[in-house]
């Protein structure tokens, strides 16, 4: 793997990290919106659950796109380890 290889993963996994801490983020606050009985069609509950929705659509877009260019690098993604047919 090369070295510019190497630092492409390691670009897609630190989005990865981080946009999973807004998807984090924007479930506690719609949590926080149903223990106050917000009602689930208010503006308010609406706008929360898109937020969330949005976070964790391109969250999951991106994690399936660094799981694609992992396997095209030969990278099980089970393992962590490069695949090898020698075993």
């Amino acid at each position: 793997m090369t070295t510019k290889e190497k630092a492409k993963l390691i670009k897609q996994a630190g989005k990865i990290y981080t946009l999973g801490l807004t998807v984090e983020r924007r479930r506690e606050k719609l949590r926080r919106l149903v223990e106050k009985k917000v009602p689930y069609d208010s503006p308010q509950m609406k706008q929360a659950l898109s937020e969330f929705e949005t976070a964790d659509e391109e969250w999951k877009r991106l994690e399936q796109e660094h799981l694609e260019y992992r396997a095209q690098l030969g990278i099980d993604n089970n393992t962590n380890l490069p695949q090898s047919d020698n075993f």
